[in-house]
């Protein structure tokens, strides 16, 4: 097996479970956008629900229970699972992918020379590496869901369709509630924008550990809003995460709980020394090599504009009245000295 490792995902959402991704979100999303984008984008080659559902279930088979990654079966494989054609699964690939439920993070390719021993020595005559794909809700599905009223909680409700039967019905006067009772669930406070720009930042830095991309940007703002109150950037965390581990504690390659982790780490630090940015003498330090850099660089091309001012005006000068009067006198003397020579 071709090892990836973490990088390739990064950005990549996770499914909520395989099966309701094969039979509900797949559905809905072809449902919601086939016809208007994906359809156009493919033409003479439609690809029917049933048989796009089909090989999504194929799919979903092969792919890590908990993530919806690692998915990575040949067309072939597929076209035996579903009993389709082998051009059929490559139709439902590419529409599930232009559907947005499905993300191609490896594209399938021949293998090198020393792959190809090095997969003879386990016993693997395979000549290629297959397409490794990310299986994953999309956020517009969610959003087009819920706008549609797709999904209640009520206890009659489905996950396709709320109806209500018209004895179920209770009519209620029009009553207008002015403030929240007092059963009625606290309302969830918005998240702090600061927070979730640095945290977009920092899962976005090659530097930051794997175990960052787990959660969303809202997901780590609570926790990293005091940080970016003090003017904290993504270098800081990981240069703080660096002396956590150098002072002898120990980090996890994917830890239980990412966020108490990073809570702890900030605790280690001090809540009360934020304005002590882990980062900032180095930052620092740079800058000031970068500032001196460039005056250097501006120095040397002071220099050479100079430098190039005064070969203008020596060349300048080779025209000029001394110049002349100096060849003048120099081819004279030649042509007496040379009269002299011939009277001799």
């Amino acid at each position: 097996m071709l090892e990836l490792g973490d990088a390739p995902y990064a950005g990549v959402p996770c499914w909520t479970r395989g099966r309701r991704w094969a039979r509900f979100t797949v559905p809905v999303a072809y449902a919601a956008r086939y016809n208007s984008e994906v359809r156009p984008r493919m033409p003479g080659n439609p690809i029917s629900l049933k048989a796009l559902v089909r090989v999504a279930e194929a799919r979903a088979a092969y792919a890590d229970h908990a993530t919806g990654r690692n998915c990575r079966p040949t067309n072939e494989r597929l076209a035996v699972d579903t009993g389709l054609s082998v051009r059929t699964a490559q139709r439902a690939s590419t529409t599930l992918r232009l559907l947005g439920c499905s993300t191609e993070v490896l594209r399938g390719r021949q293998r090198t020379r020393a792959e190809r021993l090095a997969s003879w020595r386990v016993g693997d005559r395979g000549r290629g590496w297959a397409s490794v794909w990310a299986l994953h809700d999309h956020p517009f599905i969610h959003r087009f869901v819920h706008k549609l009223g797709l999904l209640s909680p009520h206890p009659e409700g489905s996950a396709v369709r709320q109806t209500l039967s018209r004895k179920n019905v209770v009519p209620t006067p029009d009553r207008r509630r002015t403030g929240a009772g007092s059963r009625a669930a606290a309302r969830r406070a918005s998240p702090d924008l600061g927070g979730v720009r640095l945290a977009g930042a920092w899962r976005a830095d090659p530097h930051s550990p794997p175990w960052a991309q787990r959660y969303s940007p809202t997901a780590w703002a609570r926790i990293l809003a005091a940080p970016a109150r003090h003017g904290w950037c993504a270098r800081d965390i990981n240069q703080l995460i660096t002396d956590w581990i150098a002072v002898g504690h120990r980090l996890p390659q994917r830890p239980h709980k990412p966020i108490g982790l990073l809570g702890a780490i900030l605790v280690w630090h001090g809540p009360h020394n934020l304005d002590d940015r882990p980062a900032a003498a180095d930052m620092a330090r740079e800058a000031a090599e970068l500032a001196a850099h460039r005056a250097h660089l501006g120095a040397a091309q002071a220099a050479h504009i100079e430098h190039e001012r005064a070969r203008a005006v020596g060349r300048a000068a080779l025209g000029g009245a001394g110049h002349a009067a100096a060849r003048a006198a120099a081819a004279a003397a030649a042509r007496r000295a040379a009269a002299r020579r011939r009277g001799r």
